[in-house]
């Protein structure tokens, strides 16, 4: 190999990687070569801008390919921060409730419901609840006594009976999510005047249910029976044999509903938002 030649007179050499030494003109000459020898345009980059100053702690923008995305949104989100009238706004999907009997108690109180006859409507169904659907139920509640009887805070309706329920069990003396006739029961101890943060999961491909209570998760069972539930959307109470059942005795707020099966670490972060 030939050793390189001499840098003209006229221009100051610029060092190289392997040691050797070019000057800057037959460098961009001969990377112009280069590229266009690879198809690619020699005024683009000849004429891109420098790079950032390392120096100064700045860092390239990340692609949007490797952007993280944001976290799964409700369809549904009622607040339940009213300060009076007859219709519960759902800020996320548009499924505004008709109330009934309900007491609104201000930011950050929630509805109060009589345990008798309060409830909140929507004119239809806002989650698909069948066979291999995934959806997730959220809501804080706070329970003005413990009651004797089953006490539904969010359910969706069908025909016969709710095709799910985030609810008191009387039967189990525990917070469940439930469907007829099948519950997953967690293992605190409701207790009156305490506000609890009550998820429900259901994954419809692995027909499972899971019981969150605070953002931990307390319980899971086979989710057997996954009928669809096509009728409205309801706080503060469910139905059976086709009749409204369940009534909630206390105060409700914040009431979410997603349209797909939310994992662990999303549940922990619902449950730190109250």
């Amino acid at each position: 190999m030939y050793p390189p030649a001499p840098a003209p007179a006229d221009v100051r050499p610029t060092a190289t990687g392997d040691g050797g030494r070019r000057s800057r003109r037959a460098f961009l000459f001969s990377g112009a070569g280069a590229l266009a020898a690879l198809g690619v345009g020699t005024g683009f980059w000849l004429n891109r801008p420098a790079d950032p100053d390392p120096a100064e702690g700045s860092a390239p923008a990340p692609s949007p390919s490797s952007a993280p995305s944001p976290p799964p949104g409700p369809v549904g989100l009622w607040p339940l921060d009213e300060a009076s009238g007859q219709v519960a706004r759902d800020t996320a999907g548009g499924h505004d409730g008709t109330v009934t009997g309900v007491a609104w108690q201000g930011a950050g109180e929630g509805a109060a419901f009589d345990g008798t006859g309060s409830q909140i409507v929507t004119a239809g169904p806002v989650l698909q609840t069948g066979a291999g659907r995934s959806f997730t139920v959220a809501a804080w509640v706070r329970l003005s006594a413990v009651p004797g009887v089953f006490a539904t805070a969010v359910s969706q309706d069908s025909a016969d009976a709710s095709g799910f329920y985030l609810q008191y069990s009387s039967e189990d003396q525990g917070w469940a999510f439930a469907r007829p006739g099948l519950r997953a029961v967690g293992r605190t101890a409701p207790a009156a005047h305490v506000w609890t943060h009550l998820t429900g999961v259901c994954d419809g491909p692995a027909r499972k249910l899971h019981l969150y209570v605070n953002g931990v998760q307390e319980a899971v069972v086979e989710d057997t029976g996954p009928a669809p539930a096509t009728g409205a959307f309801m706080i503060g109470r469910a139905s059976f044999d086709g009749q409204p059942r369940d009534f909630f005795p206390g105060a409700i707020r914040d009431v979410r509903a997603f349209d797909r099966a939310l994992g662990p670490a999303r549940v922990a972060q619902l449950a730190q938002l109250g």
